[in-house]
């Protein structure tokens, strides 16, 4: 019988070409013959190679023909095999979900013919797929043919095959493909199975062991995972041994590897502390792992201020200490620096003078550090490398050096290493050989600074030895400079002798397109880049001698903002300068806006300039607008003493500046939180809060107290609309400016009645309190109002009897001279309930304040009778611990005042480790103190660590055994949907019936339980509920492979009777007067699970259907368990008679 001629392109014709096969084959057997398939099969392969479902088809036939319970007599060997792993494998470069599940299909259908004819004919296709998946080539599908065949392959090739199978499970532990690495965990656990592979790599079985359950777990990416297995499993492996095999060597390598390419940042930083803890850098260097070591350090959350286990300076400086710096630097050089990360290794050498290094390498470093995105702290880099390589920058040449400056430093970098190129000018001869070097990019760096000029004059004296058409760019600069030096003839001389300038024209009187033209000419200029250069340099010389006051230039009929836009930066100087001191409205409006629009932070004496013309000349309103535009973008002239007599701020821009300050977030955090320790700079945004502060103080016209008014209402108002808030949210850190500014604005506004609510805000964050119990403490009018608040302490809650406490505690110790031996007694009655009070803090405050007072009575001699008691029970009471809690932070607000009186508000915030953007650090305070301050500091960073949920490292197992994450291989590759007619039907079914639950986190974890342990089906009241996010919360995507039918509670009835006809059995969670005992119940095998609602249970309608109410015994007190729970137990306990055994 002859196939269909044609291909089948549809799953009809495909269909037909193997009922056409069935039928050859049934004709065959009829007539007493074997049906041979080999020809056939191979033409019907052959002939439909492209069409993947008439491929699937063919398979399914010959998987049904090689099921031992076959009907059929036929026979086909290894060539339609071969023919399939060619088509479906071998020829193909398809790596689609169709195309694996087709190839998982092919290799059932091997497995299948490999044990019905084990001998020759299944070791042939055996050994071409073992070929094909150790091939050199990219073979998409190696992995499953391995996963899926090895027990064939070490069946019929030999325990010798998993020696071969390493150098392929270390490809596909490598590999970007995660399939691939799932599989190559597979292989590594039976290849510990395996004879001979062990003692070919040289390793113990618990070496073997601890590797594999590292890189399983590494694949999970959960920190609670993966921390606790590197405690316990990393120890193991022996990574500092001597003397490893080459073979073991190459193994841990990419352990290490993966290691230090982890993503998880916890779970990076505990493995970085790891290596620098257990390692060194001779070893790293001996793995060839520094690169990757190396690579791994850039990450810039790694160093983050504000987490306690980051990583330190201290460390990287004593991993650095005693290695050489050449292998080191070649290899710093090749990683993409962020700024942090590339800062602790430049400061991991401690600021030393390093020996020679090779030049090339001291280039691409400076490369490195020229493309670092901030400028403050690439500006600490800068710094750190000229120390750090002064020797190797004392060897180079004149021209080497002119090209390091270029490599190292950015447009916007400030050059201040001046007197290292002067004596390099002065100390070669020949200028010449290295005048290319002198190009516009080292002239503008280097001319950034008055020390400039030092640079000019010793060039200019080694330029007249050159060639005149070799003096290149540097040759136009210094001719403009002469009027900033003392003997300007230096430089004069030179233009007059060598260029035949005629110097006259450089002063007043001459006409600014006269000097522009006769420079131009004389200086030879070519290039559009020096023509630009001179005429714009030019500008700035013509203002500087031709332009005395500002009404000069309407003589001249110069328009300013031409000026401007053809001059430099010195042009825009010197026209600030003159306007500073010009008296009159300014004709054109536009002048001052494009003056504003120049300013930035360096410029400050442009920015004095434009608002002192303001103050004299400009309207109120016109002022306001532009006193708001300077101060926007320059706010450090708020620090001058005289500040105030031309910044005249509104009381609503200083409001609003009070609390202004952005939060960032990731990197761009962590940098601006380095910069204070690292670039010598502090936060810009709380410096200009400060300096808000400082200018409030200072200028006596602004209504400092209405001000003050307005921030106590903001943060009576918030407490009010968010009592609760995070440390350092947005509400505390508003909080905190508030809180700040009030009390360091304390001299300008006296006391209100509102600052009992923020003091009595009971959820508010410790510095927030402390702040406020300093400032009602410093405010309060007389300590009536104090002693009044008292009569009110027992209907306080404890967080604001504390800070009553507090404040009786820092009024009484600050204003002790003034007080009454009547009011101390009163304050005694008072406070002496609390210290027996239910409330811990409450109680040892009271007793420590109450302490402190008896002391201080007893010293100046107050008659208080029951003072001395008081004292000794509470000594008795705390005994050794008393001079423990004196070290508690509150205790402390006392001698703040004190010792920090100045800055109160900044010794709180940095006790409290407030963030670096809400506290610029400036503590003024003696030794002594600033030292107890640290140890309150300290404590308060403990209790913040042992909050956080960050893992530290964790201690590992003794035992070794460590939690691991199945990997089952059905879920690395799909497995065989063949349609098996001949197999019998299972007559084992569990169908969960939860239709009465109605809470969706008790279905969640039904829908997951239920998937876990097998079950295919279940029963819910509506579908949609597995839709719901508190259902997927639980069920982790069980509802993707669950059965899910809908059965309304109202329809179960009917439900559970079709069931009953189908052969089911009902059977019930429910405590009845017939119940059977759970312990003892034998689960039939087609059973319908039917549990109740969650309240009331099975309604009494439906348990006239249960075959069996089954109860589980109880031995506690609680009335019944968790619905799911309870679900759970009856789903392992059929499990476990049922499906476990096979």
């Amino acid at each position: 019988m002859s196939l269909p001629a044609t291909k089948a392109t549809t799953a009809t014709a495909t269909h037909a070409v193997v009922q056409a096969l069935e039928s050859y084959i049934q004709n065959q057997n009829l007539l007493g013959e074997i049906a041979e398939l080999d020809d056939m099969l191979y033409d019907l392969v052959d002939m439909h190679q492209e069409n993947e479902l008439a491929l699937k088809r063919v398979l399914q036939c010959i998987h049904n023909l090689l099921q031992s319970n076959s009907k059929w007599n036929v026979r086909f060997g290894p060539k339609v095999f071969h023919k399939l792993v060619s088509v479906v494998i071998a020829d193909s470069r398809e790596d689609t979900a169709s195309r694996r599940q087709l190839v998982a299909n092919l290799l059932l259908c091997v497995q299948l013919h490999g044990r019905k004819f084990p001998r020759i004919e299944g070791k042939f296709v055996l050994q071409q797929l073992w070929s094909l998946s150790l091939s050199n080539e990219h073979q998409p599908h190696a992995a499953q043919i391995l996963v899926h065949l090895f027990d064939d392959f070490v069946h019929n090739l030999g325990t010798e095959c998993g020696v071969q199978l390493l150098g392929v499970t270390q490809n596909l532990l490598q590999s970007e493909v995660r399939e691939d690495r799932r599989s190559a965990y597979f292989l590594l656990r039976k290849l510990q199975e395996i004879g001979g592979v062990l003692a070919a790599l040289q390793c113990s079985e618990q070496q073997w062991a601890a590797y594999v359950g590292i890189v399983e777990n590494l694949e999970e990416q959960q920190s609670h995972l993966i921390l606790p297995t590197l405690s316990t499993l990393l120890p193991r492996l022996g990574l500092m041994a001597s003397n490893p095999s080459e073979d073991w060597l190459a193994w841990l390598r990419i352990l290490c590897v993966r290691l230090l390419g982890d993503n998880n940042i916890l779970v990076l930083r505990w493995i970085l502390k790891y290596f620098l803890s257990h390692f060194s850098l001779k070893q790293l260097l001996h793995y060839n792992l520094l690169p990757d070591f190396l690579m791994a350090t850039n990450r810039t959350q790694l160093y983050n201020p504000e987490v306690p286990d980051r990583l330190t300076e201290d460390q990287i400086e004593k991993f650095m200490a005693g290695f050489p710096v050449d292998p080191l630097l070649e290899a710093m050089v090749a990683v993409p620096w962020h700024c942090v990360p590339l800062l602790y290794w430049l400061k991991g050498w401690d600021m030393q003078e390093l020996p020679l290094v090779p030049k090339e390498l001291l280039l691409k470093l400076s490369a490195r550090i020229r493309v670092l995105q901030n400028p403050v702290l690439r500006d600490a880099a800068i710094k750190s490398v000229l120390f750090t390589f002064s020797t190797t920058l004392h060897s180079l040449s004149l021209g080497e050096y002119l090209v390091f400056v270029e490599s190292l430093y950015n447009t916007i970098d400030e050059y201040a290493d001046h007197h290292q190129l002067i004596n390099k000018i002065e100390n070669f001869s020949n200028l010449e050989d290295h005048i290319e070097h002198f190009n516009r990019r080292c002239c503008e760096l280097i001319s950034q600074k008055d020390y400039k000029y030092d640079v000019f004059v010793v060039f200019l004296k080694k330029l007249r030895s050159v060639p005149k058409e070799k003096h290149g760019w540097w040759r136009l600069l210094p001719i403009f400079l002469h009027r900033n030096i003392d003997t300007p003839e230096q430089y004069l001389d030179f233009y007059r002798e060598v260029y035949e300038v005629d110097t006259s024209l450089l002063k007043s009187g001459v006409s600014l397109r006269e000097m522009q033209d006769h420079l131009l000419h004389r200086l030879s200029c070519k290039t559009r880049e020096e023509k630009s250069f001179v005429r714009e340099n030019c500008v700035d010389l013509f203002v500087k001698v031709n332009l005395p006051t500002w009404n000069k230039m309407e003589e001249l009929n110069l328009k300013p903002l031409e000026l401007l836009d053809q001059g430099t930066d010195s042009t825009f100087f010197s026209l600030a300068n003159l306007l500073a001191d010009h008296t009159g409205i300014l004709e054109d409006e536009n002048i001052v806006q494009s003056m504003i629009a120049r300013l930035d932070k360096r410029k400050c004496r442009e920015t004095q300039a434009i608002l002192q013309y303001a103050v004299a000349n400009l309207s109120s309103d016109e002022y306001d607008k532009c006193v708001v535009e300077v101060l926007n973008r320059n706010t450090f002239l708020l620090g001058p003493f005289d500040c105030a007599n031309y910044i005249k701020a509104s009381r609503s821009y200083v409001l609003e500046r009070l609390l202004e300050g952005e939060t960032t977030t990731g990197d761009a955090r962590i940098e601006r939180a380095c910069e204070p320790k690292m670039g010598q700079r502090s936060d810009a945004d709380a410096m200009a809060r400060v300096q808000f502060i400082g200018y409030a103080l200072k200028y006596k016209d602004l209504d400092v107290s209405s001000i003050c008014d307005d921030l106590l209402s903001m943060n009576n108002e918030l407490s009010r609309k968010k009592p609760r808030y995070f440390a350092n949210s947005k509400e505390h850190r508003r909080k905190m400016r508030i809180a700040k500014a009030l009390l360091d604005l304390i001299e300008r506004w006296t006391w209100r009645s509102g600052l009992w609510e923020a003091l009595f805000c009971p959820s508010d964050q410790l510095n927030i309190s402390f702040m406020y119990e300093c400032l009602v403490a410093k405010m309060l009018p007389s300590i009536d109002h104090l002693l009044e608040q008292l009569t009110l302490l027992p209907t306080l809650k404890p967080a604001q009897q504390v800070s009553l406490v507090s404040v009786v505690h820092i009024y009484c110790l600050a204003r002790w001279e003034n007080l009454k031996e009547e009011q101390l007694a009163v304050i005694f009655a008072a406070l002496l309930p609390l210290t027996m009070g239910a409330n811990f803090q409450t109680r040892l405050l009271a007793q420590l304040v109450l302490h402190r007072l008896a002391i201080k009575s007893a010293e100046c001699s107050m008659q208080l009778p029951f003072s001395n008691a008081v004292r000794n029970s509470i000594e008795a009471t705390l005994g050794d611990k008393l001079s423990e809690f004196q070290n508690e932070a509150r205790l402390l607000l006392p001698e703040i005042g004190i010792h920090c009186s100045t800055c109160i508000s900044d010794a709180i915030l940095w006790m409290t480790n407030a963030p670096f953007d809400e506290n610029i650090n400036f503590i003024s305070c003696r030794f002594d103190f600033r030292t107890k301050l640290k140890s309150a500091r300290q404590s308060f960073k403990a209790k913040k660590s042992s909050l956080t949920a960050e893992l530290v490292s964790p201690s590992g197992a003794p035992n070794g055994n460590v939690q691991r994450k199945m990997n089952p291989i059905g879920d690395i590759y799909p497995e065989s949907d063949f349609v098996n007619a001949s197999k019998a039907p299972d007559d084992r079914e569990l169908i969960v019936v939860a239709s009465l639950i109605d809470k969706l986190p008790n279905l969640g974890g039904l829908a997951r339980t239920s998937e876990v342990l097998g079950v295919k089906t279940l029963v819910l009241g509506l579908k949609s509920q597995a839709e719901k996010s508190d259902f997927t919360n639980l069920s982790m995507t069980a509802e993707k492979t669950l059965n899910i039918v809908e059965v309304k509670p109202e329809s179960l009835a009917e439900f559970l009777l079709g069931k009953q006809l189908e052969g089911y059995k009902i059977v019930g969670a429910e405590q009845t007067a017939h119940s059977v005992n759970f312990v003892d119940f034998k689960f039939p095998k087609k059973c319908i699970l039917l549990l109740g609602h969650e309240k009331h249970g099975i309604p009494a309608d439906l348990i006239g259907f249960l075959d069996y109410a089954v109860e589980i015994p109880q031995f506690g007190t609680v009335r019944s368990l968790n619905v799911h729970v309870t679900g759970s137990l009856f789903i392992w306990e059929y499990c476990k008679q049922h499906l476990a055994r096979d």
